[in-house]
Protein backbone atom coordinates (compact mmCIF):
# COMPACT_ATOMS: atom_id res chain seq x y z
CA UNK A 1 0.00 0.00 0.00
CA UNK A 2 2.38 2.25 0.85
CA UNK A 3 4.32 1.66 -2.83
CA UNK A 4 1.17 2.33 -4.29
CA UNK A 5 0.37 5.74 -2.41
CA UNK A 6 3.42 6.95 -2.86
CA UNK A 7 3.55 6.40 -6.85
CA UNK A 8 -0.19 8.44 -6.53
CA UNK A 9 1.50 11.27 -5.10
CA UNK A 10 4.38 11.43 -7.75
CA UNK A 11 1.67 11.77 -10.32
CA UNK A 12 -0.15 14.13 -8.41
CA UNK A 13 3.98 16.35 -8.15
CA UNK A 14 4.26 15.49 -12.07
CA UNK A 15 0.60 17.20 -13.00
CA UNK A 16 1.02 19.85 -10.49
CA UNK A 17 4.46 20.74 -12.19
CA UNK A 18 3.39 20.50 -15.96
CA UNK A 19 2.15 24.02 -16.65
CA UNK A 20 4.38 25.82 -14.16
CA UNK A 21 7.70 26.11 -16.63
CA UNK A 22 8.78 25.37 -20.64
CA UNK A 23 11.40 22.77 -19.41
CA UNK A 24 10.61 18.71 -19.46
CA UNK A 25 10.30 17.30 -15.58
CA UNK A 26 11.63 14.19 -15.45
CA UNK A 27 10.95 11.54 -12.59
CA UNK A 28 13.11 8.24 -12.70
CA UNK A 29 12.57 6.95 -16.26
CA UNK A 30 9.35 9.05 -17.33
CA UNK A 31 9.67 12.32 -19.02
CA UNK A 32 6.43 15.07 -18.62
CA UNK A 33 6.47 17.88 -20.98
CA UNK A 34 4.94 20.89 -19.33
CA UNK A 35 2.72 22.93 -20.90
CA UNK A 36 3.59 26.60 -21.04
CA UNK A 37 1.55 29.09 -19.83
CA UNK A 38 -0.04 31.21 -22.02
CA UNK A 39 -0.17 34.80 -20.91
CA UNK A 40 -3.82 35.79 -19.51
CA UNK A 41 -5.40 38.45 -22.04
CA UNK A 42 -7.15 41.45 -20.94
CA UNK A 43 -10.90 41.30 -21.25
CA UNK A 44 -13.31 43.92 -21.54
CA UNK A 45 -15.70 43.12 -18.16
CA UNK A 46 -18.82 43.13 -19.13
CA UNK A 47 -20.48 41.85 -16.59
CA UNK A 48 -20.11 43.06 -12.53
CA UNK A 49 -18.98 40.41 -10.68
CA UNK A 50 -18.08 41.03 -7.11
CA UNK A 51 -16.26 39.84 -3.98
CA UNK A 52 -18.16 40.27 -1.49
CA UNK A 53 -16.17 38.85 1.56
CA UNK A 54 -12.71 36.40 1.81
CA UNK A 55 -11.78 34.51 4.69
CA UNK A 56 -8.66 32.56 5.79
CA UNK A 57 -10.06 29.38 6.98
CA UNK A 58 -7.11 27.70 8.22
CA UNK A 59 -7.85 24.48 6.29
CA UNK A 60 -5.42 24.25 3.74
CA UNK A 61 -6.24 21.50 1.82
CA UNK A 62 -2.64 21.07 -0.37
CA UNK A 63 -3.35 18.20 -3.48
CA UNK A 64 -6.80 17.28 -1.69
CA UNK A 65 -9.92 17.61 -3.72
CA UNK A 66 -12.14 18.39 -0.64
CA UNK A 67 -15.27 20.04 -1.89
CA UNK A 68 -17.03 22.71 0.05
CA UNK A 69 -20.69 21.88 1.23
CA UNK A 70 -23.19 24.42 1.35
CA UNK A 71 -26.78 24.42 3.12
CA UNK A 72 -29.47 27.41 3.90
CA UNK A 73 -26.85 28.70 6.89
CA UNK A 74 -23.61 27.70 5.91
CA UNK A 75 -20.77 27.17 4.02
CA UNK A 76 -18.45 24.07 5.43
CA UNK A 77 -14.95 23.56 4.33
CA UNK A 78 -12.09 21.42 5.15
CA UNK A 79 -8.35 20.80 5.02
CA UNK A 80 -5.89 19.70 6.74
CA UNK A 81 -7.15 18.56 10.34
CA UNK A 82 -9.73 20.66 10.46
CA UNK A 83 -13.43 21.31 9.44
CA UNK A 84 -15.19 24.65 9.97
CA UNK A 85 -18.72 26.10 9.25
CA UNK A 86 -19.19 29.75 8.00
CA UNK A 87 -22.65 31.76 7.69
CA UNK A 88 -22.93 33.02 4.19
CA UNK A 89 -24.20 36.36 4.46
CA UNK A 90 -21.29 37.92 6.93
CA UNK A 91 -18.48 34.71 6.44
CA UNK A 92 -18.26 34.84 10.32
CA UNK A 93 -17.14 31.59 11.81
CA UNK A 94 -20.20 29.26 12.76
CA UNK A 95 -17.64 26.51 14.45
CA UNK A 96 -14.48 24.91 13.92
CA UNK A 97 -13.28 21.48 14.99
CA UNK A 98 -10.04 19.67 14.98
CA UNK A 99 -10.44 16.05 13.67
CA UNK A 100 -6.69 15.41 14.74
CA UNK A 101 -5.71 13.93 10.86
CA UNK A 102 -5.32 14.39 7.57
CA UNK A 103 -8.25 15.52 5.73
CA UNK A 104 -8.59 13.83 2.44
CA UNK A 105 -12.59 13.78 1.33
CA UNK A 106 -15.52 15.21 1.82
CA UNK A 107 -17.44 17.26 2.02
CA UNK A 108 -20.98 16.12 1.54
CA UNK A 109 -24.51 15.75 3.05
CA UNK A 110 -28.04 15.31 2.55
CA UNK A 111 -30.19 16.82 -0.20
CA UNK A 112 -32.44 18.34 2.30
CA UNK A 113 -32.59 19.27 6.41
CA UNK A 114 -28.93 19.00 6.52
CA UNK A 115 -28.24 17.26 10.32
CA UNK A 116 -25.13 16.02 9.38
CA UNK A 117 -21.70 16.32 6.99
CA UNK A 118 -19.34 13.51 6.07
CA UNK A 119 -15.35 13.83 5.44
CA UNK A 120 -12.81 11.08 5.42
CA UNK A 121 -9.15 10.89 6.39
CA UNK A 122 -6.20 9.60 4.72
CA UNK A 123 -5.99 7.00 7.72
CA UNK A 124 -9.06 5.56 6.50
CA UNK A 125 -11.41 6.88 8.80
CA UNK A 126 -15.20 7.73 7.65
CA UNK A 127 -16.24 10.62 9.78
CA UNK A 128 -19.66 11.75 10.82
CA UNK A 129 -19.91 15.88 12.30
CA UNK A 130 -23.14 17.90 13.40
CA UNK A 131 -24.12 20.49 11.12
CA UNK A 132 -24.85 22.77 13.79
CA UNK A 133 -22.33 22.13 16.14
CA UNK A 134 -19.55 20.38 14.28
CA UNK A 135 -19.77 17.58 17.30
CA UNK A 136 -18.48 14.27 15.86
CA UNK A 137 -20.93 11.85 15.98
CA UNK A 138 -19.67 8.81 14.94
CA UNK A 139 -16.30 7.06 13.04
CA UNK A 140 -15.76 3.96 10.91
CA UNK A 141 -12.58 3.13 9.95
CA UNK A 142 -12.35 1.81 6.28
CA UNK A 143 -9.82 -0.35 4.21
CA UNK A 144 -7.90 2.68 3.43
CA UNK A 145 -7.15 6.29 2.75
CA UNK A 146 -10.62 7.85 1.59
CA UNK A 147 -11.08 10.02 -1.68
CA UNK A 148 -14.44 11.16 -1.74
CA UNK A 149 -17.94 11.60 -0.18
CA UNK A 150 -21.24 10.89 -1.90
CA UNK A 151 -24.06 12.55 -0.76
CA UNK A 152 -26.79 11.07 2.22
CA UNK A 153 -29.63 9.98 1.39
CA UNK A 154 -32.32 7.06 2.74
CA UNK A 155 -29.98 6.52 5.91
CA UNK A 156 -27.16 5.60 3.17
CA UNK A 157 -23.62 7.11 2.58
CA UNK A 158 -21.10 6.20 0.39
CA UNK A 159 -16.84 7.08 0.76
CA UNK A 160 -14.37 5.88 -2.34
CA UNK A 161 -10.97 5.19 -1.23
CA UNK A 162 -7.86 4.68 -2.49
CA UNK A 163 -7.97 1.01 -3.32
CA UNK A 164 -10.73 1.43 -5.31
CA UNK A 165 -13.29 0.33 -3.15
CA UNK A 166 -16.99 1.84 -2.87
CA UNK A 167 -18.27 1.38 0.81
CA UNK A 168 -22.21 1.67 1.96
CA UNK A 169 -22.33 3.14 5.60
CA UNK A 170 -25.50 3.89 7.87
CA UNK A 171 -25.90 7.38 7.67
CA UNK A 172 -26.97 7.50 11.39
CA UNK A 173 -24.05 5.10 13.15
CA UNK A 174 -21.47 4.85 10.40
CA UNK A 175 -22.20 1.04 10.40
CA UNK A 176 -20.57 -0.79 7.37
CA UNK A 177 -23.36 -2.58 5.42
CA UNK A 178 -22.07 -3.09 2.26
CA UNK A 179 -18.82 -2.75 0.41
CA UNK A 180 -17.62 -3.26 -3.52
CA UNK A 181 -14.43 -2.98 -5.40
CA UNK A 182 -13.17 -2.70 -8.68
CA UNK A 183 -9.58 -3.16 -9.59
CA UNK A 184 -6.80 -0.46 -9.52
CA UNK A 185 -4.01 0.24 -11.65
CA UNK A 186 -0.77 0.17 -10.34
CA UNK A 187 -0.51 4.42 -11.19
CA UNK A 188 -3.48 7.05 -10.72
CA UNK A 189 -4.28 10.36 -10.29
CA UNK A 190 -4.59 11.55 -6.50
CA UNK A 191 -8.38 12.07 -6.64
CA UNK A 192 -11.35 10.65 -7.27
CA UNK A 193 -14.94 11.46 -8.49
CA UNK A 194 -17.64 12.20 -6.40
CA UNK A 195 -20.13 9.15 -5.67
CA UNK A 196 -23.84 10.48 -6.80
CA UNK A 197 -26.95 9.33 -6.33
CA UNK A 198 -29.56 8.96 -8.16
CA UNK A 199 -32.96 8.04 -7.28
CA UNK A 200 -31.87 4.30 -5.44
CA UNK A 201 -28.78 4.11 -7.50
CA UNK A 202 -25.57 4.96 -5.91
CA UNK A 203 -22.97 5.93 -9.34
CA UNK A 204 -19.54 6.28 -9.11
CA UNK A 205 -16.20 6.47 -11.37
CA UNK A 206 -12.84 4.42 -10.99
CA UNK A 207 -9.56 4.55 -11.79
CA UNK A 208 -9.33 1.16 -14.12
CA UNK A 209 -12.13 3.54 -16.42
CA UNK A 210 -15.33 2.15 -15.74
CA UNK A 211 -18.50 3.75 -14.27
CA UNK A 212 -20.17 1.65 -12.12
CA UNK A 213 -24.05 1.90 -10.48
CA UNK A 214 -25.29 0.13 -7.19
CA UNK A 215 -28.29 -0.19 -5.10
CA UNK A 216 -27.72 2.59 -2.05
CA UNK A 217 -29.33 0.43 0.35
CA UNK A 218 -27.61 -3.02 -0.77
CA UNK A 219 -24.83 -2.14 -2.88
CA UNK A 220 -26.00 -4.64 -5.40
CA UNK A 221 -24.51 -4.19 -8.84
CA UNK A 222 -27.10 -3.04 -11.58
CA UNK A 223 -24.71 -2.02 -14.53
CA UNK A 224 -21.21 -0.75 -15.30
CA UNK A 225 -19.90 0.60 -18.37
CA UNK A 226 -16.26 1.23 -19.48
CA UNK A 227 -14.99 4.36 -20.70
CA UNK A 228 -11.71 4.08 -20.98
CA UNK A 229 -9.03 1.14 -22.01
CA UNK A 230 -5.37 1.70 -21.25
CA UNK A 231 -3.92 2.59 -24.79
CA UNK A 232 0.53 3.84 -24.61
CA UNK A 233 3.08 2.96 -24.69
CA UNK A 234 4.64 4.54 -20.47
CA UNK A 235 2.52 3.88 -17.53
CA UNK A 236 1.34 7.77 -17.63
CA UNK A 237 -0.39 7.22 -20.88
CA UNK A 238 -2.38 4.39 -20.21
CA UNK A 239 -3.55 5.83 -16.53
CA UNK A 240 -7.55 5.94 -17.51
CA UNK A 241 -9.02 7.33 -13.87
CA UNK A 242 -12.61 8.23 -14.10
CA UNK A 243 -12.01 11.17 -11.48
CA UNK A 244 -13.64 14.16 -12.16
CA UNK A 245 -17.40 15.42 -12.17
CA UNK A 246 -20.55 13.17 -13.04
CA UNK A 247 -23.92 15.21 -14.11
CA UNK A 248 -27.14 13.78 -14.51
CA UNK A 249 -29.67 15.07 -16.80
CA UNK A 250 -32.70 13.34 -16.81
CA UNK A 251 -32.74 10.15 -18.01
CA UNK A 252 -28.92 10.61 -19.09
CA UNK A 253 -25.53 10.74 -17.51
CA UNK A 254 -22.56 12.59 -18.40
CA UNK A 255 -18.63 11.99 -17.36
CA UNK A 256 -15.18 11.81 -18.61
CA UNK A 257 -12.02 10.09 -18.10
CA UNK A 258 -8.03 10.72 -18.25
CA UNK A 259 -6.64 9.38 -21.63
CA UNK A 260 -9.96 8.13 -22.84
CA UNK A 261 -13.31 9.65 -23.70
CA UNK A 262 -16.02 12.35 -22.73
CA UNK A 263 -19.22 9.76 -22.64
CA UNK A 264 -23.25 10.37 -22.87
CA UNK A 265 -24.22 7.04 -21.23
CA UNK A 266 -28.25 5.75 -20.41
CA UNK A 267 -29.00 5.98 -17.10
CA UNK A 268 -31.53 3.03 -17.19
CA UNK A 269 -29.00 0.28 -18.45
CA UNK A 270 -25.42 2.06 -18.36
CA UNK A 271 -25.43 1.88 -22.38
CA UNK A 272 -23.09 4.20 -24.36
CA UNK A 273 -25.32 6.56 -26.33
CA UNK A 274 -22.23 8.10 -27.56
CA UNK A 275 -18.50 8.47 -26.96
CA UNK A 276 -15.96 10.90 -27.74
CA UNK A 277 -12.23 10.83 -27.73
CA UNK A 278 -11.33 13.08 -24.71
CA UNK A 279 -9.06 13.50 -21.73
CA UNK A 280 -9.98 14.81 -18.67
CA UNK A 281 -9.37 14.33 -14.90
CA UNK A 282 -12.48 17.28 -13.98
CA UNK A 283 -15.89 16.06 -15.54
CA UNK A 284 -18.15 17.29 -16.52
CA UNK A 285 -20.87 19.85 -15.77
CA UNK A 286 -24.48 21.47 -17.60
CA UNK A 287 -27.85 21.69 -18.96
CA UNK A 288 -29.77 20.64 -21.24
CA UNK A 289 -28.81 23.18 -23.71
CA UNK A 290 -24.90 22.48 -23.21
CA UNK A 291 -22.47 20.20 -21.67
CA UNK A 292 -18.52 21.93 -19.91
CA UNK A 293 -15.73 20.38 -19.42
CA UNK A 294 -11.90 21.17 -19.33
CA UNK A 295 -9.21 19.03 -20.64
CA UNK A 296 -5.99 17.87 -19.60
CA UNK A 297 -4.15 20.53 -21.87
CA UNK A 298 -6.74 23.41 -19.92
CA UNK A 299 -8.58 23.83 -22.88
CA UNK A 300 -12.58 24.75 -22.20
CA UNK A 301 -15.42 23.02 -24.10
CA UNK A 302 -18.40 23.63 -24.51
CA UNK A 303 -20.30 20.16 -26.33
CA UNK A 304 -23.50 19.61 -27.52
CA UNK A 305 -25.44 16.92 -25.00
CA UNK A 306 -27.51 14.72 -27.45
CA UNK A 307 -24.06 13.86 -29.50
CA UNK A 308 -21.15 15.03 -27.56
CA UNK A 309 -20.06 17.35 -30.54
CA UNK A 310 -18.26 20.80 -29.79
CA UNK A 311 -20.00 24.05 -29.76
CA UNK A 312 -16.82 25.80 -28.82
CA UNK A 313 -13.57 25.74 -27.10
CA UNK A 314 -11.42 28.50 -25.46
CA UNK A 315 -7.15 28.12 -25.38
CA UNK A 316 -6.92 30.68 -23.26
CA UNK A 317 -6.40 28.73 -20.13
CA UNK A 318 -3.86 25.75 -21.42
CA UNK A 319 -1.38 25.83 -18.57
CA UNK A 320 -3.60 27.18 -15.79
CA UNK A 321 -5.34 23.89 -15.16
CA UNK A 322 -8.79 25.26 -14.95
CA UNK A 323 -11.36 23.77 -12.30
CA UNK A 324 -14.46 22.24 -14.13
CA UNK A 325 -16.71 24.92 -15.08
CA UNK A 326 -19.95 25.28 -13.38
CA UNK A 327 -23.06 26.45 -14.11
CA UNK A 328 -23.91 30.56 -12.87
CA UNK A 329 -27.80 30.69 -14.25
CA UNK A 330 -27.93 29.86 -17.90
CA UNK A 331 -25.41 32.45 -19.07
CA UNK A 332 -22.01 31.83 -17.64
CA UNK A 333 -19.79 29.34 -16.32
CA UNK A 334 -17.42 30.04 -13.50
CA UNK A 335 -13.72 28.62 -13.54
CA UNK A 336 -10.58 28.75 -11.17
CA UNK A 337 -7.32 28.37 -12.39
CA UNK A 338 -3.95 27.44 -10.53
CA UNK A 339 -3.33 31.24 -10.32
CA UNK A 340 -6.24 31.54 -8.29
CA UNK A 341 -7.87 33.29 -10.51
CA UNK A 342 -11.73 33.16 -10.70
CA UNK A 343 -12.66 33.03 -14.45
CA UNK A 344 -16.03 34.22 -16.17
CA UNK A 345 -17.29 33.50 -19.41
CA UNK A 346 -19.97 33.46 -21.42
CA UNK A 347 -21.89 30.43 -22.26
CA UNK A 348 -22.93 31.48 -25.62
CA UNK A 349 -19.45 32.84 -26.88
CA UNK A 350 -16.68 31.04 -25.25
CA UNK A 351 -15.48 34.54 -24.23
CA UNK A 352 -14.61 36.37 -20.62
CA UNK A 353 -16.55 38.81 -19.33
CA UNK A 354 -14.70 39.41 -16.34
CA UNK A 355 -12.12 37.83 -13.70
CA UNK A 356 -11.43 37.98 -10.05
CA UNK A 357 -8.79 37.50 -7.88
CA UNK A 358 -9.19 34.61 -5.14
CA UNK A 359 -7.34 32.42 -3.35
CA UNK A 360 -3.53 32.94 -4.68
CA UNK A 361 -2.62 29.13 -4.10
CA UNK A 362 -4.82 28.51 -6.88
CA UNK A 363 -7.90 25.99 -7.09
CA UNK A 364 -8.05 22.55 -7.39
CA UNK A 365 -11.93 22.05 -6.88
CA UNK A 366 -14.41 23.96 -8.86
CA UNK A 367 -16.21 26.72 -7.23
CA UNK A 368 -20.11 25.95 -5.60
CA UNK A 369 -23.12 27.86 -7.15
CA UNK A 370 -25.67 29.05 -4.53
CA UNK A 371 -28.23 31.11 -7.02
CA UNK A 372 -26.24 34.05 -8.66
CA UNK A 373 -23.70 34.25 -5.59
CA UNK A 374 -20.34 31.54 -5.97
CA UNK A 375 -18.21 30.18 -3.15
CA UNK A 376 -14.70 29.06 -3.89
CA UNK A 377 -12.04 27.67 -1.82
CA UNK A 378 -8.59 27.66 -2.75
CA UNK A 379 -5.83 25.48 -1.97
CA UNK A 380 -4.22 27.50 0.71
CA UNK A 381 -7.86 27.63 2.92
CA UNK A 382 -9.16 30.93 1.35
CA UNK A 383 -12.81 30.81 0.81
CA UNK A 384 -14.32 33.40 -1.61
CA UNK A 385 -17.49 34.50 -2.02
CA UNK A 386 -18.76 36.29 -5.28
CA UNK A 387 -21.75 38.13 -6.18
CA UNK A 388 -22.78 38.27 -10.29
CA UNK A 389 -25.29 40.91 -11.01
CA UNK A 390 -27.75 40.66 -13.08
Amino acid sequence: MKKHTGLILLISLILALAGCSQVSQVFGNKTVRAIPLKPLKKIVTTRKTTAVWQIRTGSAMGENKIHPFIDDQAVYVAGATSVSAWQKDSGKLIWKTNIGEQISAGINGSYVNTASIYIGTSRGNAISLNAKTGKIQWIERLTSQLLSVSPEKDGRVAFRSIDGKLHGLASDTGELIWQRAQPTPVLTLLGASVPIIVGPLVISGFDNGKLAAYQLKTGTPVWEVTLAFPRGRTELERMIDVDGNIKQLGNAMFAASLNGSVDGIDLGSGSLAWSKKFSSYTGVSGDPHGLYTTDDKGNVWKLMPQTGAPVWSMDDLQGYEPTLPVLVGSSLIVVGDKKGNIHWINTTTGKFVARNKGDSGGYSVEPEVDGNTVYAIGKSGILSKFVVQN
